[in-house]
Formats: C-alpha cells, sequence, structure tokens
C-alpha cells in the first residue's frame, strides 16, 4: 500500500487523504441528518423513504448483521440486486465493514454467475427471490445468503429447499460492526466487465477512486444539496453506482430509485419528487421523447453518452456527454 501511495500525486491524495465512504456517509449524517438520501419508488407497493439519519442507521445494522456471520475486513460479499433499497443498503454496509462489495449484472447467466463467485472468491451472498436459486447453485462455497423479501418491489416467494435468512429479520438483529481505520486505499467494490472481448474482468475499486470520483463528478455536474435525481439505470452498473449514487452521497442530494427504467412512469415520479438531474442512455431518451413530455418538469441537465440537441429543445435542459 504504501507503494501506492508513493505514486499518487501530491494534490489528488490531498483529496483523498483521510476519507473513505463510511466517513463521507457519517458526515453527510451528521449534518443532513433528516434529509431524504434515498427515495424508493417501486412498480408495486408504496414509495418508501430515507433519511440521511436513517439511511446511516440501515447500514450500520448490515454492517453489524454481516460482521457477525464472520465478515471480515477484505471479505468479498456478492451483491446480485436490481435497483432496490436492499442494494443500496448492501453496498454501503460492506463499505462500513470494510469488505468488498462484488456487483454483478442480474442478467448473468448461470455460468458467468459460477465464474464471478469463484473468481471473486466470496463468502456471502446477498440477493432476492427470483435469483435465488442461481445464486445457490453458482456460488456453493458461500457461509450465508441473505434474500429480500421481494423482487425489487415486486412480490415474490423463495423456491423450496432453499437455506436462507431474510434480509428483514437480519437486519433486525441489532449487532453491531467494529469501528476500523480510515484507509482510503482499502478495496471496495468489485465490479465485472461484460467480456465482449474474453473472460468478463474484475475491476477492482478502493475507497480512494470514490472519494476521488465523487468529487469529480459533482464538479463537472455542478451538483449542490438542492439537486434530486431520477436512478433509471442499474445500480450494479459502475454508470449509475457512480454518477448517480455517489455522487448524490458527495453533494448531499437525493436520488429518487425505480426498479428499472420505465418510459409509462418516468414523469410521473420526476414530477412527483422535483427530479432535477438525470443520467440516461439513448434507448432511454427515445422512449421518453416519444411520449408526452409536460412542462412543469424541474430538471435543469440530463447526463448522456453524448449532447442530445433534440432533448434540449423538447425539454429546455442543459446536456453533455460523460
Amino acid at each position: 500500500m504504501s507503494n501506492l501511495r508513493d505514486r499518487i500525486d501530491a494534490g489528488k491524495w490531498a483529496m483523498v487523504e483521510g476519507r473513505d465512504v463510511p466517513s463521507v456517509l457519517a458526515s453527510r449524517v451528521a449534518t443532513h441528518g433528516d434529509k431524504p438520501f434515498m427515495v424508493w419508488e417501486p412498480f408495486e407497493g408504496s414509495p418508501a423513504t430515507y433519511s440521511y439519519a436513517q439511511f446511516g442507521a440501515a447500514v450500520e445494522s448490515l454492517a453489524g448483521a454481516l460482521h457477525s456471520r464472520g465478515v471480515q475486513i477484505g471479505d468479498r460479499v456478492l451483491v446480485h440486486l436490481d435497483n432496490s433499497p436492499e442494494f443500496v443498503i448492501s453496498w454501503f454496509a460492506c463499505a462500513r465493514l470494510g469488505a468488498v462489495a462484488v456487483s454483478t449484472n442480474t442478467r448473468s447467466v448461470a455460468r458467468d454467475m459460477e465464474y464471478f463467485a469463484e473468481h471473486a472468491g466470496v463468502v456471502g451472498a446477498i440477493t432476492s427471490p427470483g435469483f435465488a436459486e442461481l445464486v445457490r447453485d453458482a456460488a456453493p462455497m458461500i457461509r450465508f445468503l441473505i434474500l429480500s423479501s421481494t423482487d425489487a418491489g415486486t412480490p415474490s416467494s423463495v423456491p423450496g429447499g432453499i437455506d436462507y435468512e431474510p434480509f428483514d429479520d437480519v437486519m433486525a438483529e441489532g449487532a453491531t460492526a467494529p469501528e476500523r481505520p480510515v484507509d482510503p486505499l482499502a478495496d471496495l467494490g468489485i465490479q465485472f466487465t461484460s467480456g465482449t472481448t474474453s473472460r468478463p474482468k474484475a475491476v477492482l475499486w478502493t475507497h480512494a477512486n470514490v472519494i476521488w470520483g465523487m468529487q469529480m463528478n459533482c464538479a463537472h455536474m455542478r451538483l449542490t444539496s438542492a439537486d434530486t435525481t431520477q436512478v433509471i439505470l442499474p445500480l450494479f452498473h459502475t454508470n449509475a453506482q457512480s454518477y448517480s449514487m455517489l455522487s448524490t452521497l458527495w453533494s448531499g442530494g437525493t436520488m429518487v430509485v425505480q426498479p428499472r427504467f420505465s418510459a409509462s412512469r418516468f414523469w410521473d415520479v420526476a414530477l412527483r419528487n422535483s427530479v432535477t438531474w438525470v443520467s440516461t442512455i439513448p434507448f432511454c431518451v427515445k422512449a421518453i421523447l416519444a411520449g408526452e413530455i409536460p412542462q412543469d418538469h424541474h430538471f435543469r441537465f440530463w447526463g448522456c453518452a453524448v449532447r442530445m440537441p433534440e432533448v434540449e429543445q423538447r425539454i429546455g435542459v442543459t446536456t453533455f456527454g460523460w
């Protein structure tokens, strides 16, 4: 680690020194405790809001539960979930404990899941009922399997013969996680590449990578605590994880999480939550532009792969490419 530190420019190191993801979250809990951090907008059921303080408490609860199951600093935990509060809480709980969240594409087939689990060396898994059999069979080495009560808000049942623990029960245990020193260079998360040229490659993020990215993204997008983003892209992917989730944390803003993109629900959610920006992709843009566009929205910019002149003209917002 010391050799890595020696290779980091002093100016860049100053931006991450003494910080990691849990310390940033703790700072936001202290300064923005009552402010909404995450609004959950499921396709079925009622919306739910987590203030920074409530979210921080949920993260502490799950981190404690993972610790009680033997998860140690540096251990890898498979997080195979669609967009949901459980995904966000699980990712941050791993960070709090010093474990590494291995967030995998929920469209992955069994062969890929087996490779991900073995290559990353996961010790446990958090997923939903619809993926329970897939994850169990792909990762026979895991010590525990925690399942959410729904499939990203959609009611679901657990197949018979699955040995698992309910997410809600685990959260209610009241276990505590030990404090640990802040280490910007500690491992934080693993994502796998798409594998278009060969087998998917594991990409390891450190806390420093994320702390740097938070600040750069917020500067690029000029985010403030008054901003609210609509998360329509998958959180297991770098785009939503970095631009939407982590930038929101750094800015002290709010993120509105949907299970996935839905053109028919987009404007209703955006208007109800006074959303000010969104990270999107051309497919979603085309679907949104095909429908009626309200004039009383609160958007100030959209981010995409490239600038979108038609969006600027029809919706009246600034656009830019990542």
